[in-house]
């Protein structure tokens, strides 16, 4: 990566930028919550020409960068990738790695250092690795609401409830990174919103049993394809998901209302109660009446 036209590394007018003092991230290494998931280094800043970042030796915690408009590349090792609005990336610990922005049409980004017991759980369940580190968020502005959210604890003297906050507010952020990911490919996208709007069919369906075709024809999707594709946006087969919202409806109104199993079953569309009380067990673990006594419904 050639960052020789690059010229301002840090310290600009408009940037925000706060780095936890060495007592405060001890601290939080031994707080609950805050020692699972630990923010060292969080900042933002808009449109700056000339920006760079270049470390040979990598940090010592795992590094977020979000690109919220204008353009830039990153280095991590021997691969380049091209950050645009929407982009964001994940950078391992102790790997090398460089950033500039684009001279013509520089970016604005926020970033994250965070480390603790379970950062790389939370980095894992991103599902990227050091060859495809880079993700692409239709939806930006949640992520740059998610920020100002995380920024606004550390404003506050670095009290442990500031950190507990910081911790929690970072860790819906690395959510809303999963779950409003989508394809970077315009066609792609509108493929994975198809399937993403068959949420919805099923939890109007909840009453009967689907086909795989019945919902791949709501998405105007082939079979083979349909399945592939919902697989990959949720991790479940699509008549597992419809089996898993039923079974979640069941828990439901057996918490929330008095009607016997069977008339919940049947209300779900199994008409043989032993069938419905056995996929219960199947998916929960526990058996409707096992479950329904562990419940306390509050009654207005």
């Amino acid at each position: 990566m050639n960052i020789k036209a690059a010229r301002i590394a840090d310290g600009f007018p408009g940037e925000r930028l706060t780095i936890l003092p060495e007592a405060v991230v001890r601290r939080a290494r031994v707080l609950p919550v805050c020692r699972d998931l630990c923010v060292t280094h969080t900042g933002r800043f808009d449109r700056v020409r000339g920006h760079f970042v270049d470390r040979p030796h990598g940090r010592p915690e795992y590094v977020l960068i979000v690109c919220l408009a204008g353009k830039g590349r990153v280095k991590l090792e021997t691969h380049e990738h091209h950050l645009s609005r929407g982009h964001g990336i994940v950078l391992p610990p102790q790997r090398a790695h460089a950033y500039v922005a684009d001279t013509s049409d520089p970016w604005s980004l926020f970033w994250f250092h965070f480390t603790g017991r379970k950062a790389a759980d939370y980095a894992a369940a991103l599902e990227l690795d050091p060859v495809h580190p880079r993700f692409w968020v239709q939806d930006i502005e949640q992520l740059a609401d998610a920020f100002e959210e995380c920024f606004s604890y550390v404003l506050g003297g670095y009290t442990n409830a500031d950190l507990l906050g910081l911790s929690t507010a970072f860790s819906r952020l690395l959510g809303r990174c999963r779950t409003f990911r989508r394809s970077a490919n315009l066609r792609l996208r509108r493929t994975e919103n198809r399937v993403l709007h068959t949420l919805q069919f099923m939890r109007e369906n909840l009453h009967r049993t689907l086909t795989l075709k019945e919902i791949a024809h709501h998405a105007s999707l082939s079979v083979p394809h349909f399945g592939a594709m919902f697989r990959r946006q949720l991790n479940c087969p699509p008549l597992g998901m419809h089996i898993r919202l039923r079974m979640q409806r069941a828990c439901e109104l057996l918490a929330g209302t008095d009607h016997n199993i069977g008339e919940i079953g049947n209300a779900l569309g199994y008409a043989d109660p032993l069938y419905f009380s056995r996929m219960f067990r199947q998916k929960t673990g526990e058996s409707p009446s096992q479950y329904r006594r562990t419940q306390v419904s509050p009654r207005m």
